[in-house]
């Protein structure tokens, strides 16, 4: 009579190990972790991002709004002017709508009067742009005391005006008579701290915003009197 003999093969600690299942849900998401917190604070900075240069949209046409509806100050009555006093509550209001400290000087702001006209050799055929007064804020670049060139360029580019304010475009002439011109320039910066990522400081992104509004007062002439002291009155006509 013959006896069979199972022999029960105890797996060694490896093998166990080996054929353990528990913990690759754990292993995966460390592994995982880390980019999707990139991921994460990517998209908060992209978000943040757009939002800033929404803001700086509204800035810009802001600084070029409310001064162009200037309509008093001026030496006659109806005339428009502007003092010290009063382009500096325009600067202040910039700082509140980017949400920023009253006194903070992260961005730059330039002010302009541009007048568009009919070169006396050439009119109607030809029109030209030149800098009346400009003034700024924040150690911003002022615009340049001469004819303004035609350049359809990204903004912000202060020796420039876009072509359609001094050529015919479709037909249409340009619009005779004064402008207000904003530039704004701010660096933006991350609100995150990447020393994690061994750099020595955030990156910062430059933004920049021009826009541009007819002066709204009907008095001739209609620009706007330059009265200020900390900007540079280029070559305002006699009142």
């Amino acid at each position: 009579m013959s006896h069979s003999h199972s022999q029960h093969v105890r797996p060694s600690m490896q093998q166990k190990m080996r054929d353990d299942e528990r913990g690759i849900a754990a292993v995966e998401f460390a592994l995982i972790l880390p980019l999707m917190l990139v991921i994460y604070m990517g998209l908060v900075q992209v978000s943040r991002g757009m939002r800033t240069a929404q803001k700086l949209d509204l800035v810009a046409h802001t600084l070029s709004d409310l001064t162009a509806q200037q309509l008093a100050g001026g030496q006659a009555t109806g005339q428009a002017g502007l003092t010290e006093a009063d382009i500096s509550s325009i600067f202040a209001a910039a700082n509140t709508l980017m949400g920023l400290p009253a006194n903070s000087t992260a961005m730059k702001m330039t002010i302009s009067e541009v007048n568009i006209t009919g070169t006396p050799t050439l009119a109607p055929t030809s029109w030209q742009a030149r800098t009346v007064w400009t003034v700024t804020r924040n150690g911003a670049t002022p615009r340049p005391c001469q004819v303004l060139t035609a350049a359809d360029v990204p903004p912000v580019s202060f020796n420039t005006v876009p072509s359609s304010y001094i050529t015919v475009t479709a037909g249409v002439n340009p619009t005779v008579g004064p402008i207000i011109v904003a530039d704004v320039v701010y660096a933006y910066s991350p609100g995150v701290n990447f020393q994690f990522m061994k750099w020595n400081s955030p990156p910062t992104w430059t933004m920049s915003r021009t826009s541009y509004a007819p002066v709204r007062n009907t008095y001739v002439p209609s620009h706007i009197q330059y009265f200020m002291t900390s900007g540079t009155n280029c070559q305002a006509p006699t009142p």
